[in-house]
């Protein structure tokens, strides 16, 4: 361990060895399941309890709060370094808001700005050889950045029918994410976040990859979201625009905010249900995007170009048994997604996916939760990208999500690649990963 990711971590364990007395949460405060990329997750991050040890009381105006992320990975067998290979990564994002309504009495109103730090080592981010990619914390280059990652205006209009959004932000959060909870007017049960995978593409959709800003490269843009009451807020129709050169391999998380450049622009539109009387809900989303400018495949010294592209997709989720419903989230809960783009320069051209989660099957242990997912991918190999890349990937991972401690949460996971994506990795390839969130 190098001394920088090994300072960090050690910051990270000092965390963790103070919170049960200092940052714990009580008992109405704890979390009780979390996505296995917390920072894609549409709620507040955090728990605001780092607010709070400053004197903060729960109801003030101004909120403080963060999270931080580890994990640890090795190469089992397969993959680029033919197994042996491990490494490190870690994510610490720090959250400031300030409830306008409370105040100045601007109602609905709200700003918040966040900052975020990410170190990851290559070995953690390319060891398996997946382009799907088996660690969430591994993302777009370069793997070592501290960025202002957000800032943000929102106001919440005609009774919170209409929410719009405007500033420096992620809005992986709110389009094409199968995180996303589902709440319904007169349900009598919330759905937890569906899965806790740690891979990446729950999280980031591979054909959007490199193009809806998100983590890491948050970009300026505005968002506007209608939920109209007349359908019991159940139904939603959003979109957005957004600075999009990333797509030309420009980190725009990191560079000055744009929008004289490429732009990037989505609109979605969804509905949620829930069967059983309340018990069992449901949501779907359809949505369809395009990306301005002079685009090129992220591998260099290829003679593919194009002016433009599009795609469309696809996010469900539906619980579907509950072990003991009027005591607590107990149940199996199951999600697919699906991508396709037109494009000739993206890295993957269609994708599918899914998985299923176990909640609290265990009575003694309601926070913890168990799942498998999959996700494959069809790979660009036009000119001489099938030189670089296998026309298609398989990645299948299981975890386990197992509770600690007031917000904090420990996952180790397995990952099996029956073909990789990258052509110089040995296939199949096997990987473990073990997680740990703090939230605070």
């Amino acid at each position: 361990m190098n001394g920088k990711m090994g300072c960090i971590y050690r910051v990270g364990l000092l965390i963790l060895m103070m919170a049960p007395s200092q940052l714990c949460c009580t008992e109405n405060q704890s979390v009780e399941f979390i996505p296995g990329a917390p920072i894609i997750a549409p709620d507040e991050p955090g728990t605001g309890q780092l607010g709070q040890l400053f004197g903060l009381s729960a109801d003030a105006p101004v909120r403080i709060s963060g999270l931080w992320v580890g994990n640890a990975s090795t190469q089992l067998f397969g993959g680029i370094n033919s197994g042996g290979g491990s490494g490190l990564a870690q994510q610490a994002l720090l959250d400031l808001r300030l409830d306008l309504g409370k105040a100045f009495s601007w109602q609905g109103a709200s700003v918040w700005v966040q900052a975020l730090q990410v170190n990851v080592q290559e070995s953690a981010a390319y060891a398996a050889g997946s382009l799907n990619g088996t660690n969430n914390l591994a993302a777009a280059p370069p793997l070592n950045r501290t960025e202002l990652y957000s800032y943000v205006f929102r106001q919440d209009l005609f009774d919170k029918q209409l929410r719009l959004v405007l500033g420096k932000q992620a809005p992986s959060t709110t389009f094409a994410n199968v995180m996303r909870p589902i709440t319904r007017s007169g349900a009598t049960f919330a759905e937890p976040y569906v899965t806790g995978l740690v891979m990446t593409s729950p999280y980031a959709m591979p054909t959007l990859q490199g193009k809806l800003p998100g983590y890491p490269d948050s970009a300026l843009g505005a968002t506007l979201i209608f939920e109209p009451r007349v359908f019991q807020r159940s139904t939603y129709l959003e979109a957005g625009i957004y600075d999009g050169r990333q797509a030309m391999g420009v980190p725009t998380g990191l560079v000055i905010p744009s929008l004289s450049g490429p732009l990037f622009s989505i609109v979605e539109a969804g509905t949620r249900w829930s069967l059983a009387n309340g018990e069992k809900p449901g949501s779907i989303g359809l949505g369809t995007w395009r990306q301005s400018g002079l685009l090129s495949p992220m591998v260099p010294g290829t003679n593919l170009q194009e002016n433009g592209t599009y795609g469309a997709y696809l996010v469900a989720s539906q619980r579907l048994i509950n072990f003991r419903s009027k005591l607590d989230h107990s149940g199996l809960s199951s999600f697919v997604q699906a991508g396709w783009t037109a494009s000739r320069t993206a890295t993957m051209t269609a994708n599918f996916g899914g998985g299923f989660t176990v909640f609290a099957p265990f009575i003694q242990r309601p926070k913890d939760s168990y799942g498998l997912g999959f996700s494959w991918a069809k790979l660009n190999n036009r000119s001489t990208l099938n030189e670089v890349w296998n026309p298609q990937e398989l990645l299948l991972q299981g975890y386990a999500q197992v509770h600690l401690f007031g917000s904090s949460f420990i996952t180790p996971a397995l990952s099996y690649l029956p073909l990789s994506g990258l052509k110089s990795a040995d296939s199949p390839s096997f990987s473990a990963i073990v997680q740990l969130v703090f939230q605070f």
